[in-house]
């Protein structure tokens, strides 16, 4: 069989040697054109058309053992699969192998000491309905088929996130897989150094079967804050928003969301297709003092309409969830960490957002005060927590020839934030990964040597380099 390494080369590896791995592990092993693989190889962001040359269904940590030592002893070209949401593609390895964890989704939630132990291939809404039967949530994305890996090593912004910090600040513990094919439990107490890098270091450090999670009581009804605004008075509602959040408290995590109205049936005909800024927003405390809290976002001016009110945690955690399936969508997104949201940023982003060309999914500033930004840089691979907003702008189409000049659309106006922002960004969200080791260097800042030095440790052939990659000292 024909495989492609870990430098994009070619090899070939005997039969008998495939057939022995195979035979080795308890899970499904998929080649091109087996019944299944066109299906495993599915992936959020349809621009890519990507072709491992085997697909490992993992079900057991045996599984994952033999096929990292597997790919580690044949120099292949590795990647992990959980929620498949990389919008860079690195969930996929082409011509190489992917360990598609998505069987590995069990949750188990102790509802006494608050903890839930969630496997590598589970999605948010999966762990969100198992921790919910109990009122307890654990922080974590806003899209409810995001992969939990994925979304909590690269650090995972949420709508409880000013309450309760981001989803690494409520990891207690992995299992994880290294590329030397063992097996290790980290946390606080037990291989220390390890633990401070999954927190924020993406799949750079090994493959998790495992997070444990620390949880919160949470609804099961939150206050949502939803009022929509015409585009056209954008100026207006954003800065009374910005006004607004400067004494919101930590129950209150906000963002503004500027969207062309779906053609769902949750909005009337009459708005579908038009542009409108909405006033997104959760409210930790009970329903009736949400209620209170939030009645001035929803009277800054005439409305468009009002999605705002009690809300099941699980519903709110699906609002965003795409309507069509995973692969239909064309995306590039992209993000900026902001030093300020003055006038200027909002006149810019308001044009930005008046002449985008692909209008499928919202621009988002989000609102970081709150508990995620009073955890100090070197508590967690992270890094600097100092900037109080997050600036995305997500770029989606469908017919892929849009595709080059929606990237170099949603380019060239990033840039124009870049005089108002330090250059982090953040990693889940950084376009292509076109930019490299110095978009990864810039970001993690004072924690990168660190990082390179634990990588080497762990990984000194880069075995997982597929992610934003942070290569060993």
């Amino acid at each position: 069989m024909k495989l492609v390494t870990l430098e994009g080369a070619e090899t070939f590896i005997d039969d008998p040697l495939i057939s022995g791995f195979k035979d080795s592990v308890q899970c499904e092993v998929l080649s091109q054109g087996e019944s299944g693989y066109n299906e495993s190889r599915v992936i959020y962001n349809g621009m890519f058309d990507i072709k491992p040359a085997l697909i490992v269904r993992t079900i057991t940590v045996d599984d994952v053992v033999k096929t990292v030592n597997f790919a580690r002893d044949n120099n292949i070209l590795l990647a992990v699969k959980g929620g498949g949401h990389s919008v860079a593609g690195k969930c996929l390895s082409p011509g190489g192998i992917t360990i598609d964890l998505r069987l590995m989704n069990g949750v188990y939630v102790d509802p006494e000491a608050r903890i839930a132990r969630v496997g590598g291939g589970t999605l948010l809404g999966e762990m969100d309905k198992a921790t919910q039967a109990y009122g307890l949530a654990a922080p974590s994305g806003i899209v409810s088929d995001t992969g939990v890996a994925g979304l909590t090593l690269g650090a995972g912004f949420g709508w409880i996130r000013a309450k309760y910090g981001l989803s690494i600040d409520n990891l207690l513990s992995v299992n994880i897989v290294t590329a030397d094919g063992q097996f290790r439990h980290a946390s606080a107490s037990e291989n220390e150094d390890l633990f401070w890098a999954v927190r924020g270091g993406s799949g750079n450090f090994g493959v998790v079967t495992t997070f444990e999670f620390r949880l919160h009581p949470v609804g099961p009804e939150l206050m949502f804050s939803g009022p929509m605004y015409p585009a056209e008075n954008a100026k207006t509602i954003i800065t009374k928003w910005r006004e607004f959040m400067m004494g919101a408290p930590d129950e209150f995590s906000s963002m503004v969301i500027m969207m062309t109205v779906p053609e769902l049936d949750t909005f009337p005909k009459e708005i579908q297709g038009r542009d409108a800024i909405m006033l997104g927003g959760v409210h930790c405390g009970s329903v009736e003092e949400g209620e209170k809290f939030i009645k001035p976002l929803r009277e800054f001016g005439e409305l468009l309409f009002d999605l705002s009110g009690p809300k099941k945690y699980t519903e709110i955690q699906s609002m965003f969830d795409s309507p069509l399936p995973q692969g239909s969508l064309i995306c590039y997104f992209t993000s900026l960490y902001l030093e300020t949201f003055n006038d200027e940023v909002v006149d810019t982003l308001i044009e930005s957002f008046g002449k985008r060309p692909a209008k499928l999914v919202p621009f988002v500033v989000q609102d970081l005060r709150g508990a995620s930004m009073r955890v100090r840089s070197q508590k967690t691979a992270f890094g600097e927590r100092s900037a109080p907003y997050l600036l995305e702008i997500n770029s989606a189409w469908l017919d892929p020839k849009d595709s080059e000049s929606n990237i170099a659309w949603t380019r060239e106006n990033m840039d124009k934030f870049k005089s108002f922002s330090s250059g982090r960004t953040y990693l889940n969200h950084s376009g292509l990964n076109e930019e490299g080791e110095a978009l990864v260097k810039r970001t993690y800042g004072s924690n990168y040597e660190r990082l390179r030095q634990i990588k080497k440790k762990y990984d000194p052939g880069n075995l997982f380099r597929l992610n934003q990659n942070i290569p060993p000292a």
